[in-house]
């Protein structure tokens, strides 16, 4: 389990354990950073949102299209060591 991942029904903000599960459907597509082209694909997320504070997360609900529009379309963060 991630730290903070609002999944496992606590907040990584404030630490409660109000939160909520929903969907959210992106309207206008996933895109890449800094460009106006939109994309093809109108992805649905799972959102937790925390109700004591409002803290949200998305997580997208990946099939076999969406994980190869993301490899094809948007720019890759490689994985750093934090500095803290």
């Amino acid at each position: 389990m991630a730290n903070g991942d609002m999944r496992y029904g606590r907040c990584g903000v404030c630490g409660g354990g109000e939160v909520y599960r929903g969907e959210y459907v992106a309207q206008a597509g996933l895109r890449q950073s800094g460009t106006g082209k939109l994309g093809a694909k109108q992805p649905v997320f799972d959102a937790y949102v925390c109700a004591a504070c409002g803290n949200t997360q998305l997580h997208v609900q990946l099939d076999a299209k969406m994980s190869s529009h993301i490899r094809h379309k948007l720019d890759w963060i490689p994985p750093q060591q934090s500095t803290g």
